[in-house]
């Protein structure tokens, strides 16, 4: 038990030297600062630090082989917030491009400019879901499963949240319908299910590849291996 502690420690301090600070495009910088990212580091830094700075990261993991969602939304000038989709699906290599090795990895990305009452709409979808309120402190997010997480930094202060399939049903959440009619990919969206990876006798532990994440007082406190 105490060398499966250390273990998992061990890992955390690594996967916290590679501090995400933008580039999430690119399917090398996320997969080394996958955690990094999902804690909002790069979003932890400047809460506080920079006068009116109001950012939130919504990220939805609908079994990470299938699919990952990666929303960006950023409080700009009058009428002109930011809100910046990227959906990861399962690689195509029939699809590569010679110019891009990367292109089959890489996820479908759009940006669309928000007003203030589109924004103001948005947030208040988040805070009604939850995220301004109790972190649910001890939930695991395992990557074989459907989950939202959400952190984000509003008037200098932190905040952090998730939900798990099937309770809460996902579907349900304020957010979600607003931000997917938002989202300029127009990417559907992997629905939650009971998948079968969940399933004992369906796994195998030699090709299983997954990690699996716990919630804390306010971000992520736990990480087993990634990939």
């Amino acid at each position: 038990m105490r060398l499966k502690t250390f273990i998992s420690c061990f890992v955390l301090i690594l996967l916290a030297g590679c501090a995400y600070t933008g580039g999430g495009d690119n399917p090398g910088v996320r997969k080394v600062s996958l955690f990094s990212m999902l804690n909002g580091d790069d979003i932890r830094g400047k809460c506080g630090q920079v006068a009116g700075y109001e950012r939130y990261r919504l990220v939805y993991n609908g079994l990470y082989e299938e699919q990952f969602r990666v929303y960006e939304l950023n409080r700009g000038p009058r009428d002109g917030h930011v809100l910046k989709a990227s959906v990861t699906n399962p690689a195509n290599v029939a699809e590569l491009d010679l110019k891009d090795l990367l292109s089959p990895w890489r996820p479908v990305v759009a940006e669309r400019f928000l007003k203030d009452a589109e924004f103001s709409n948005l947030t208040a979808a988040l805070g009604q879901a939850g995220l301004f309120g109790k972190t649910p402190t001890g939930l695991a997010l395992a990557s074989d499963s459907f989950w939202w997480l959400a952190v984000g930094c509003k008037e200098g202060q932190m905040f952090f949240h998730a939900w798990r399939h099937p309770a809460p049903d996902l579907a349900t959440l304020a957010f979600v319908k607003p931000l997917l009619a938002m989202d300029e990919t127009r990417a559907p969206l992997n629905p939650p299910r009971h998948p079968i990876s969940h399933m004992p006798h369906m796994k195998s532990s030699a090709d299983d590849k997954r990690f699996d994440l716990k919630v804390g007082e306010n971000g992520l406190s736990y990480v087993t291996p990634l990939f």
